[in-house]
């Protein structure tokens, strides 16, 4: 009796695990969907209402980030309780933390809506605006914010797909929000010429349609899970809103890094020049969604982990998502770097010579990101946010300090912004979430600071091949060329990496997460 329960266990595990090719496998689609649109729309907008106005985007994302940081930690928190809840099989206690959740994050949403209406009021008159009319500023920022609301409140369906560790489902509802929006302001550009409270509409036509495909897609997964008021639980929500709360400071902290740098060059340098920063705070938030997208497959894994009490596998989990994640995007982040200024002029046109020293130094801070992202999750799961709160205001007040000092006393300008956002996201990255979450994890101090070791070896040694090549041939300035040059090379660079980087017991991870018919032919 004892081995059939074992062997249910083993399977049961087996198909949780083999999901996360799975997840994987969409998630990137939807990186690479959102990467393309993002890549073609930056020029699309600039040339539908030019750069001054254009930048004027950027900025209502970057107050949106803001309102985000309220309402995304609260869902993140509410979703560890359901998953974890459900992982246990206790229906009765998800359905309390789901029905909380739901109807906790609507307040919450009620709630921050006069701040979105104050906000959007008073947009045109805080921020340059390059002489746009006001009314058009405000209804754009509203619409924005909106879509920015109704967005954090999928978190709180999502929950139930993390539960059953089917994430593919979120990631193709968010994949049709990216490509309705798109097609959405596109449609309404040539029908109605440009507009910044079209631009504005499609944001939240397209947000109402992703949360419609989960509602339904929810009863499907879990036909169990029900939102009832009687399963409304105060205790429970204080409880999960205390998790919340201080990952809601976290989130703050973190805006003030690339979001609050962008706010300050356009107060202190004017819209022009954050226009251009805003192209490069664009190319980073770019590579921190495709990094997201890896890392994003092992939340499932660490939730399973922990509600099983096997520490050890949490620790190797990660570790393991770390070095994969890290060294995968060693190589597109130094590709851009050798060959940036072809992608910068086939991307945005010529003229942009300006934004290579920022993004010489900004890109290589990435690495670091890219590694430490699958860590951000841990605090989470044990629920000790807290410090990580402190450390991230700590140094995210640091980065606004030291930017307002070099943009007043220095001639530095963009570049001493970017230094400045550098330095702190190597303290946060590079120093504390390392040392931090091996205490958590009750690991040895150097378990997480060894995959970047591996990350920033590989990155380094693709720069120095990539100038070797480089020195011997020029790749033209076509897309065709540019694109055929990185699939080849990243083909070459994953198989060398997958064959002489990763151990047997790695490799057998690997295996383990492809899906079950996968797994069967090649261990024939």
């Amino acid at each position: 009796m004892g081995g059939l329960a074992k062997q249910k266990g083993t399977k049961d595990e087996d198909q949780f695990s083999s999901k996360v090719s799975y997840n994987m496998a969409i998630n990137i689609l939807r990186t690479v969907v959102m990467a393309l649109f993002g890549f073609l729309m930056v020029p699309y907008y600039i040339d539908q209402f030019g750069l001054a106005t254009y930048a004027i985007l950027p900025l209502a994302t970057s107050i949106s980030s803001y309102v985000l940081a309220i309402t995304d930690p609260l869902g993140d928190a509410f979703a560890r309780y359901t998953s974890i809840a459900i992982q246990k099989n206790d229906m009765g206690l998800a359905n309390r933390t789901y029905s909380s959740s739901m109807l906790g994050m609507m307040r919450c949403m009620a709630v921050l809506i006069p701040l979105v209406v104050l906000i959007s009021l008073a947009s045109p008159y805080v921020f340059n605006v390059a002489g746009s009319a006001a009314l058009d500023v405000q209804i754009m920022f509203a619409m924005i914010l909106l879509s920015s609301l109704l967005i954090s409140f999928s978190a709180c369906l999502g929950s139930v797909f993390m539960a059953y560790n089917k994430l593919y489902i979120i990631y193709a509802s968010k994949t049709v929000y990216c490509v309705a929006q798109v097609v959405l302001v596109i449609l309404f550009f040539v029908m109605h010429g440009a507009s910044l409270p079209l631009l504005g509409a499609s944001y939240v036509i397209a947000s109402v349609l992703m949360i419609l495909i989960m509602a339904v897609y929810v009863k499907k997964v879990c036909p169990q899970i029900e939102l009832s008021r009687k399963n409304y639980d105060r205790s429970m929500l204080k409880e999960m809103s205390a998790l919340g709360m201080w990952a809601t400071l976290s989130d703050f902290g973190t805006l003030m890094y690339i979001e609050a740098s962008l706010i300050i060059v356009n107060v202190c340098l004017g819209a022009a020049e954050q226009a251009s920063f805003s192209i490069v705070a664009n190319m980073i938030s770019m590579i921190n969604t495709a990094t997201s997208s890896l890392a994003a497959v092992s939340v499932p894994l660490a939730y399973r982990y922990f509600a099983n009490r096997d520490r050890k596998g949490l620790v190797d989990t990660m570790t393991f998502f770390m070095k994969f994640t890290g060294m995968v995007m060693a190589f597109p982040v130094a590709f851009i770097i050798l060959f940036m200024p072809q992608i910068l002029e086939l991307w945005l046109g010529p003229g942009y010579e300006n934004l290579y020293d920022m993004l010489y130094i900004m890109l290589p801070m990435e690495i670091s990101f890219c590694t430490i992202r699958v860590l951000l999750t841990v605090p989470i799961v044990y629920v000790k946010m807290r410090p990580v709160a402190f450390a991230t205001a700590a140094f995210g007040i640091l980065n606004v300090a030291m930017c307002l000092v070099v943009l007043t006393f220095t001639d530095l300008g963009m570049l001493g912004a970017c230094a400045c956002w550098a330095v702190s996201m190597f303290l946060l990255k590079v120093v504390f979430y390392p040392l931090y979450c091996s205490k958590l994890t009750k690991t040895k101090k150097l378990q997480y600071l060894t995959p970047l070791l591996y990350s920033h070896a590989m990155f380094a040694i693709v720069l120095v091949i990539g100038c070797l090549f480089n020195s011997v041939y020029v790749i033209s300035t076509r897309w065709v060329s540019v694109i055929f040059a990185f699939v080849a090379a990243f083909i070459i660079y994953f198989i060398i990496v997958m064959r002489f980087l990763f151990n047997k017991e790695e490799k057998g991870m690997i295996l383990h997460f492809l899906p079950g018919f996968i797994r069967r032919a090649i261990e024939r």
